[in-house]
């Protein structure tokens, strides 16, 4: 195979498109009381699906580039470039929020401790970052800082990890503690669903990637037929048994639909300009997923204030659209420059854009 997972790019840009929509719907229900067809049933919350998504491919894309690394420099570098990667453009983003909590004096120490130290729990319910969506990335760096500990110790280090993750995940299902609601979150199973889907991809038949999409599709369609319970909201992070539910309902399909994406990239080519916009938009997917918070607040203080009247409908489009494209503006003048900055040369590789492993 070739040295690049487009079909994984693209499946980033949909990913945060769903975030993206999820929240433009509770801007134009919830807080502006509007009507619009995606309120109600099973669609309404279903774009947080977007999250487990990316925990599949975030366990995919690490599992495979760092493959074959071993060693304290290795692992030194995987947990520098990670930080560079997520870190500073989410504090960046962060300092408009976290000013104004300041200034109303509602930052409190457990806010800053979830925003600056990836700590989310500091009671036995999460205590959400200061810009909202920072709550995967707690997950995200909870799962890098173990995966730099296997790739310093070895494959036996990391398959104690997982056993020790495993038994906290466990003592989490009768026990309740901050600790385990944390590190023994049924969540972080997702991020080992896409280390399972790069250990395992290559050995299956090129078929078996068409199989494996419409085995996810069938799944997530039968959550949205059936419902999927409260998987969508807070019980998943403060609950473990609901978060358990949520890593079986759209965990699993998620690793389904990665897997077969994966397996398919050279069997079906689209070659264009639509293809090509749409990998650059899964470029710009980290900076889409952290910013469209701040358009989603502008625009809904836009809307109270002025009192324009729009239809529901209208207005989820329109912040879509505005979400998408402050994402790629920051992508392409802020997200960018900052990795040069922090790289001292070239931003690296897109994360997506895989090399294969020198065997």
């Amino acid at each position: 195979m070739g040295g690049r997972y487009d079909n994984i790019q693209v499946l980033r840009f949909v990913a945060a498109g769903l975030v993206v929509t999820a929240h433009s719907v509770d801007l134009a229900v919830t807080r502006l009381g509007l009507e619009t067809v995606l309120a109600g049933g099973g669609l309404e919350n279903f774009g947080a699906v977007g999250v487990d998504i990316f925990f599949v491919i975030s366990g995919f894309i690490i599992a495979t580039t760092t493959r074959g690394q071993a060693g304290l420099a290795a692992g030194g570098g995987f947990l520098w470039r990670r930080f560079r990667r997520v870190a500073p453009i989410y504090w960046l983003l962060s300092l408009p929020i976290l000013i104004g909590m300041a200034r109303g004096g509602t930052l409190s120490p457990e806010v800053a401790t979830a925003t600056f130290l990836f700590w989310p729990f500091s009671g036995l319910s999460m205590t959400f970052p200061a810009l909202g969506p920072g709550w995967s990335l707690c997950f995200e760096m909870l799962f890098y800082a173990a995966f730099g500990l296997a790739i310093v110790g070895g494959r036996r280090v990391g398959w104690a990890l997982v056993g020790a993750y495993l038994a906290m995940m466990a003592a989490g299902l009768v026990l309740a503690s901050p600790v385990l609601r944390f590190v023994g979150a049924p969540i972080v199973l997702e991020f080992l669903l896409g280390v399972g889907v790069a250990l395992i991809w290559r050995r299956l038949p090129r078929r078996a990637g068409v199989w494996a999409v419409g085995l996810a599709l069938a799944g997530f369609g039968l959550g949205l037929v059936f419902g999927y319970g409260g998987v969508s909201g807070e019980a998943a992070l403060n609950d473990p048994w609901t978060g358990l539910m949520r890593a079986a309902v759209w965990g699993l399909p998620s690793g389904l639909l990665v897997l077969g994406l994966v397996r398919m990239e050279r069997m079906y080519q689209a070659p264009g300009s639509w293809r090509r916009r749409l990998i650059f938009m899964g470029d710009a997917s980290y900076a889409v997923y952290l910013v469209h918070v701040l358009v989603i607040r502008a625009l809904g203080r836009a809307f109270e204030m002025t009192g324009i009247s729009a239809p529901g409908d209208a207005v989820v489009v329109l912040t879509i659209i505005a979400s998408l494209a402050a994402g790629a503006v920051v992508h392409l003048w802020v997200e960018t420059p900052l990795l040069r900055l922090m790289s001292g040369n070239a931003p690296a590789p897109l994360d997506a854009r895989l090399r294969r492993p020198v065997a």
